[in-house]
């Protein structure tokens, strides 16, 4: 996986061209996602910096999978409880080319990534209080979205697409 994304080319997005003061780079959708996705939404709390990664480890509610073991996370590492089912926050750049979504693939798309957060997670007991119900309205979530799509995903081809 490691090897994968390092083949991942971030290159000038328009979200870059955005903060660098060219406006137009962003659809008004867009605009609107962005200011959900760094205030109501509070996708930032861990999705920050350069590249919308924090790097730290959280829980996020992922709900376990019928019939599959329960997958500890940074808890099989460190022996903490609160580390339950805690996983390395990724990178959005380029998202809308790495599904399927969460660490164990169980988000086919991004639409089903937005619901999982606007539900507030599974609820366990160790999902971090960053993860509650958000309340957006559907309208909302477009513009969350279109967000992700439309700014974090450079225009250029990955070596992967046709």
């Amino acid at each position: 996986m490691a090897a994968f994304q390092r083949t991942l080319l971030v290159g000038n997005t328009p979200y870059d061209q955005f903060q660098a003061g060219k406006n137009e780079a962003l659809s008004a959708a867009a605009q609107r996602g962005m200011h959900l996705f760094f205030n109501k939404a509070n996708c930032s709390a861990c999705h920050s910096g350069t590249y919308f990664s924090d790097g730290g480890f959280h829980n996020i509610g992922v709900p376990l999978r019928a019939g599959a073991p329960v997958d500890k996370g940074r808890a099989g590492v460190t022996g903490l409880l609160g580390d339950h089912r805690s996983f390395k926050t990724p990178s959005l750049r380029e998202v809308s080319r790495t599904a399927p979504y969460m660490h164990d693939g169980s988000l086919k798309t991004l639409e089903e990534v937005i619901e999982h957060y606007d539900r507030g997670g599974d609820g366990n007991e160790q999902q971090d209080e960053e993860i509650y119900p958000l309340h957006l309205s559907p309208n909302e979530k477009e513009d969350l979205r279109s967000f992700l799509i439309e700014a974090l995903s450079s225009r250029d081809k990955s070596p992967f697409e046709n």
